[in-house]
């Protein structure tokens, strides 16, 4: 039936640009946690900026080639050690609750970001017009993306925000597809995917689903992985691309 048949997007790479997006997150981060804690804006970017590419090491240690290894439990302790580093590093005091202080700072920041490739809203407007469902597929936990989308004006267009946080999995392997397919209530058969990144792609395949590659970053270049249905180039070529593919 055709309104059974969905589109799992991943999020950077694919409807964002994660380059500046970055740059507009940590300056965002800045601005908000200035005035209220004090110390300048451009230091409490460049802290966060270094905050996260530690936190990204850290997970790239604990799940790469071992997706089932507790994401949700991780994700958990490092919100409330990543914010009380920060404010350590800004030579700060931490407030009382730093785990509510890092999540609410983070849903102020990445609503004010927006690096959606030029006709994401056009191409998810004409998925929902072939009645296609749309879910997010991402590395980025739910909460992240829901507050992305919004800044990105893209909320409205997606059902679930399929971070690893929602199926307890990291995406660094195939069964978050195959997690994230039971939860959306979705066959592999029935399931296109939209993603960059090979290992991702390969993932998703072996899972059953079908894929397109995104090549829309102008810095990052991946060749054309082995099974695709599809590549896209420019986001408005996406409801093209996925109507083509037999279900």
């Amino acid at each position: 039936m055709p309104g059974e048949r969905t589109v799992f997007l991943d999020f950077d790479d694919t409807l964002s640009d994660p380059f500046q997006f970055h740059v507009q997150y940590v300056r965002e981060v800045g601005a908000l946690l200035a005035p209220r804690y004090g110390g300048a804006e451009e230091r409490w970017a460049t802290t966060a900026d270094d905050l996260l590419a530690s936190v990204e090491m850290e997970y790239a240690e604990r799940f790469a080639g071992n997706p089932l290894n507790g994401y949700c439990a991780w994700l958990e302790t490092v919100r409330e050690r990543s914010a009380v580093t920060m404010f350590e590093w800004m030579g700060i005091q931490a407030p009382e609750d730093p785990a509510r202080v890092a999540r609410e700072a983070q849903f102020e920041a990445l609503r004010r970001c927006n690096a959606a490739f030029p006709g994401a809203v056009d191409a998810l407007e004409g998925l929902r017009a072939a009645d296609f469902r749309i879910h997010v597929a991402s590395g980025q936990e739910s909460e992240y993306l829901a507050a992305a989308l919004m800044g990105a004006d893209l909320a409205r267009f997606v059902g679930m925000k399929f971070g690893p946080d929602l199926v307890d999995c990291a995406k660094e392997g195939p069964e978050y597809y195959e997690r994230i397919f039971a939860a959306a209530g979705v066959k592999a058969a029935d399931a296109v995917v939209v993603d960059d990144h090979p290992p991702a792609i390969d993932w998703a395949l072996l899972a059953g689903a079908s894929v397109i590659q995104s090549k829309l970053s102008r810095k990052r270049h991946y060749e054309t992985a082995a099974g695709v249905a599809g590549v896209m180039t420019d986001m408005r070529e996406l409801p093209g691309l996925v109507s083509v593919v037999r279900f």
